[in-house]
């Protein structure tokens, strides 16, 4: 009598990682020397109990799971009841929309450093490097004007971009400007969540660049001091 003790080779699980799709969709397929019978379990490594039995090969969850990391298990089985070890797939939810945490302006008024939660882009997915016209500025205040109602040119390193302003007039001080996205769909995340346009830590105040002048002076003594 033969005894086959052999289990099959763990399948290879998938699936999109990160993304903000509370209900992701885990793929997998055989690793080899099973008979296509398949158990699983979300973010429980022991299937010996409690996993679903299927000849499906893949997995989403009927209702919304909760942000943040899980990993499906995956086993097969053969012909002979030998489970084999378990395949996994992280994946990682995210659901909040990138925020901007600072602004901070030049001294000569020239540009504003505006720094994000998490790097950004002009298209959902990942890709598209931002441009001028996906930030929209607001001057308030009563001696400096923008001459456009968005930055001339963006550069970017890591989660900051540059914005270079072009103002006429002096600020005195007092005026600020507010940087926001220029539409709702305007900058996202990696995966896909897409910035507001309401945002806060998003206002600098603009230096004073005025030198000062004598406006008058005078004595009390006849070529006195």
């Amino acid at each position: 009598e033969n005894i086959d003790n052999t289990a099959p080779t763990a399948p290879s699980v998938s699936g999109t990682t990160p993304t903000n799709d509370t209900t992701p969709t885990w793929s997998w397929s055989t690793g080899g020397g099973g008979n296509g019978t398949y158990r699983y379990e979300l973010d429980n490594s022991d299937l010996t109990s409690g996993a679903t039995q299927t000849t499906d090969t893949s997995y989403t969850p009927g209702d919304n799971i909760s942000t943040g990391t899980h990993v499906l298990y995956v086993q097969e089985r053969d012909a002979v009841g030998n489970w084999s070890l378990s395949g996994s797939r992280t994946i990682v939810i995210d659901t909040t929309a990138p925020a901007i945490t600072g602004t901070t302006v030049t001294s000569n008024n020239a540009s504003i450093a505006v720094t994000f939660s998490e790097a950004v882009y002009n298209t959902s997915g990942g890709s598209g490097a931002l441009e001028a016209s996906d930030f929209s500025l607001t001057l308030s205040g009563g001696t400096a004007t923008l001459s456009s109602a968005t930055p001339s040119s963006i550069s970017s390193s890591s989660n900051t971009y540059t914005l270079a302003l072009s103002l006429s007039g002096t600020p005195n001080g007092t005026e600020t400007i507010t940087v926001v996205p220029s539409s709702s769909t305007a900058i996202y995340d990696a995966v896909g969540n897409a910035a507001s346009t309401s945002q806060s830590n998003n206002t600098v105040t603009l230096n004073d660049k005025t030198a000062p002048t004598i406006t008058s002076f005078s004595s009390t003594t006849t070529n006195g001091s």
